[in-house]
């Protein structure tokens, strides 16, 4: 198969390698899409450490190639979208329902070899039927939107409850979509010009350009989510956020947020981190299926498999949102 493998940060290179064979329980995937996150960006960039080489990729989709011993759930042929993080079912976290943070998970892109490649093997428990007619270069959107979903469960906003949501990014710009669907009055920070266009597109009611906007509305805002990763966002975030207010903490910075224990504590605020999901990715297929997530304001680009490296080098683009790779 072709893959781009990832041998030192920041060089990709096109290799030919085996395909992988799906081993018990497995099926192998002949993936068709694969789309670039914040994540596939950081260990390019060496900012997260990976065994090297590495293939990259944990957003993706296909169709079933093969069956492994075992494995029942899907046919030859059959389009699927991966749940790209294997839990083992068996530690304390898996038994209490909480995948997510198993102590023991595999993950695709980070531990293994992922999907920027024309294979993958995969757990069939990990892998969902796409729903009829739902086209690819949406449910690719399935993970990402899996991880809004998730983290939008930690504080779910009641209609007409002040939200902001602290980074317009690809989670970010979901969080905005979602809430604006629960009900709420959404607001977003970002940057950058077009990702705030998108906010407000999206049906956030106002958009703010810096944390220094923001002052008026200090102590205004009942739920927050964080997605940014910036490290002074949590500083921000305490400030903005009204007394008896719930956080929710999706972006990981690059060092830890300083902690304001004594404004958590006069506000009596709940701090609350979202990792991943656990179980959203059904739920997920058919909102993108009922068309109720418009995910396709969200693509900006589609790019060949050979040009996975240069569109990792283009990552902090202000004028990219979402780049998913065609897999032909």
């Amino acid at each position: 198969m072709k893959a781009a493998v990832l041998v030192a940060p920041g060089r990709i290179e096109m290799r030919d390698l085996p395909a992988p064979k799906p081993r018990p329980n497995e099926v192998l995937v002949r993936l068709r899409q694969a789309g670039i996150c914040g994540t596939d960006y950081a260990v390019y960039s060496g900012m997260i450490q990976c065994p090297l080489p590495l293939i990259l990729g944990h957003e993706a989709v296909g169709e079933i190639a093969a069956l492994g011993p075992g494995a029942s759930r899907f046919h030859v042929g059959e389009r699927v979208v991966l749940q790209p993080n294997f839990a083992c079912g068996a530690c304390d976290m898996c038994r209490s329902g909480r995948i997510n943070i198993c102590r023991h998970k595999v993950r695709l892109g980070l531990d293994v070899h992922g999907m920027f490649a024309e294979y993958v093997a995969a757990p069939e428990s990990f892998v969902w039927a796409l729903p009829e007619g739902l086209r690819y270069e949406t449910a690719v959107f399935a993970e990402p939107l899996s991880v809004a979903f998730h983290g939008l469960r930690k504080a779910l906003p009641q209609p007409g409850e002040r939200v902001l949501v602290y980074g317009a990014g690809v989670i970010g710009l979901l969080f905005v979509h979602l809430a604006v669907l629960a009900g709420a009055d959404v607001s977003a920070l970002d940057i950058a010009e077009p990702r705030l266009a998108l906010a407000a597109d999206l049906g956030a009611k106002r958009v703010f350009r810096s944390s220094s906007e923001l002052e008026p509305e200090a102590g205004t805002f009942s739920v927050v989510y964080e997605t940014s990763g910036i490290p002074e966002a949590f500083g921000h975030i305490v400030t903005l956020c009204a007394p008896g207010g719930r956080v929710v903490l999706t972006g990981l910075p690059e060092r830890e947020y300083p902690v304001l224990s004594a404004l958590i504590t006069r506000k009596e605020l709940t701090v609350l981190g979202s990792m991943i999901y656990t179980d959203e990715f059904p739920a997920v297929l058919d909102l993108l299926k009922e068309g109720k997530v418009r995910v396709a304001r969200l693509l900006t680009e589609m790019k060949p498999l050979d040009e996975v490296g240069q569109a990792l080098a283009d990552f902090r683009s202000p004028h990219r949102v979402k780049t998913v790779i065609t897999i032909p």
